[in-house]
């Protein structure tokens, strides 16, 4: 069983979990976040002995990290190609001014989409003393792996081959990674993001653990819900205002994409704030809005909120590198990764046949000339066998490797449509559920409407005979999907009073309007929502036309 321990570090905050994983099988042991003062190596002591984790290996982030990217030609071979990059990082240094002798970069080949003779090389620049600093409060334990976040929090998301999705993390600063056809694309960097608003709270309640506890308290609503509901805390204006920025930046970039970007995955500290992905999605309805969860998880078998989980996601991805998951590529660290890494591969160094030939070769001289005889026929052909054998046997396990990391794609691939179509599954059934419910529900209505008590005379009604069924054929046809009617009255003469619940505000909003611009009911007022457990409650009154 493989173990590893992700740490999420920041000037006041530090996430980590740490991560069971039995061959599929991934479980968080523990995790949490706490925040700090200055004093980076005890709380780090801290942590790992609240972990257990001595020997076990840790994955940290890079920070201060800058963003570059340039084009090259992808008719140059491989080696061609890194000299290529080198020249060109090598005149960006010098463009931009920077020291090159105190940093290090790393960087990413993916394919240029709007060239098709281009590649893009995404390149990522550390300062050295900042990874020293890190490394040195690792020493004496396991550091296996520092990478940007940007590029490891992809590990949590299940992105599938032709997927074009944004990663928007908003951590002390907003990092939005764009993944094109299932590929990071393109990495961008706001200076908006928690940092400021924890700094701006701060100053006022002079704690930062009382300030991120001010943001787990706030609610955010859409703009139909905002006529209804007030929020009362008083920072609320300020952090709408940086939220605004970083929606209209976020929507700003994958609109200037040649491909839809289909989902927006939103992750980091700013999820402690309700209901932001409902803000995002009231800005973006081109593409649908939701919070990161991490892939393995099972909401259905968790003993915990997922939001505790997610509030550490930075941490999760990072430890996920740990167990393998890393991108080689832009690990910064100069240790051995465990579990090879993506990309790489038993077959990563080049094996040279015609070494391996003159080896033997060289073998059958010295042979030659210990004996100090000739070769006969025989000896030269069990010298070529050998080599031929030698080379087979390096051809065929390369096919082999080739062949069974292509078995495992499939299997992988399966496997997550089949998950998909039992998903599916599961919400038609509860669909099906919904609409039955609904429907014994309706029928008990309109029994109770049009077959009243005894006691109820003719005199007393002044309203047309076919009014109440008409009334429910209307709202039959006008109710919102999400929303559920528990009782329907007609308290006196014309007047109808509604009960209805659902699990969000604007659906019941929606309701409320619908009643009125369609002209079922006249004179419509409704009760403000009274939320229960995950189920919001309203009651709207109205007129007969």
């Amino acid at each position: 069983m493989q173990a590893s321990l992700g740490i999420y570090i920041e000037d006041h905050i530090i996430k980590y979990a740490k991560l069971q994983k039995d061959k599929e099988n991934v479980k968080v042991e523990n995790y949490n976040m706490v925040f700090y003062d200055g004093d980076l190596d005890q709380t780090l002591n801290r942590i790992i002995n609240e972990t257990y984790s001595y020997k076990v290996p840790i994955s940290i982030n890079v920070s201060n990290e800058i963003y570059k990217e340039f084009q090259i030609s992808a008719l140059l071979n491989k080696k061609d190609m890194k000299k290529a990059v080198k020249i060109e990082y090598e005149m960006l240094c010098n463009e931009k001014d920077y020291n090159i002798e105190s940093l290090e970069h790393r960087y990413l080949l993916v394919d240029e989409k709007k060239e098709a003779d281009k590649q893009k090389a995404l390149n990522i620049i550390v300062n050295k003393n900042d990874i020293s600093k890190k490394s040195m409060a690792f020493d004496g334990r396991k550091l296996n792996t520092i990478t940007p976040i940007s590029t490891s929090i992809v590990n949590l998301a299940n992105i599938q081959e032709r997927e074009n999705i944004a990663i928007v993390n908003i951590e002390d600063k907003t990092k939005i990674t764009t993944i094109v056809d299932g590929q990071i694309y393109q990495i961008d960097v706001l200076d908006e993001g928690m940092g400021t608003i924890l700094e701006e709270i701060n100053k006022v309640e002079n704690s930062y653990s009382k300030s991120y506890e001010v943001c787990k308290n706030m609610t955010l609503y859409t703009q139909n819900a905002s006529e209804l509901y007030s929020d009362t805390n008083e920072y609320m204006s300020l952090v709408t205002g940086i939220l605004y920025k970083i929606v209209q930046k976020t929507k700003e970039i994958i609109s200037g994409f040649f491909s839809s970007v289909e989902k927006v995955y939103i992750t980091g500290l700013g999820t402690s704030i309700n209901n932001i992905d409902l803000y995002f999605q009231d800005y973006m309805p081109e593409a649908k809005c939701e919070i990161l969860k991490p892939y393995f998880v099972d909401e259905a078998q968790m003993q915990l909120p997922i939001k505790e989980y997610i509030e550490v996601n930075s941490a999760i991805a990072l430890a996920l590198d740990g167990l393998g998951m890393v991108n080689k590529e832009v690990n910064f660290s100069k240790s051995k990764v465990a579990g090879g890494g993506k990309g790489d591969s038993l077959w990563s160094q080049d094996i040279d046949l015609g070494t391996i030939k003159n080896y033997f070769v060289h073998l059958g001289r010295n042979i030659k000339e210990d004996f100090s005889a000739p070769l006969q026929s025989f000896d030269k052909i069990i010298i070529r066998m050998s080599v031929l054998c030698v080379m087979l046997a390096v051809l065929f396990a390369a096919f082999s490797h080739t062949i069974e990391r292509q078995i495992t794609d499939k299997k992988n691939e399966i496997a997550g449509k089949i998950s998909k179509a039992d998903v599916e599954l599961t919400e038609i059934s509860n669909d099906i559920s919904l609409i039955s419910g609904r429907t014994t529900t309706y029928q008990s209505l309109i029994e109770e409407i049009t077959n009243p008590p005894e006691d109820t005379t003719t005199s007393r009604r002044i309203i047309e005979k076919d009014a109440i069924p008409n009334l429910l054929n209307r709202v039959m046809f006008a109710i919102p999907k999400k929303v559920k009617i528990t009782s329907i009255q007609n308290t006196a003469n014309k007047r109808i009073v509604i009960k209805a619940e659902a699990e969000k505000y604007e659906q019941l909003g929606y309701f409320k309007a619908v009643l009125a611009t369609n002209g079922i009911l006249e004179n419509v007022k409704s009760t403000p929502g009274q939320k229960s457990d995950t189920v919001v409650q309203v009651t709207i009154e109205g007129d007969l036309p």
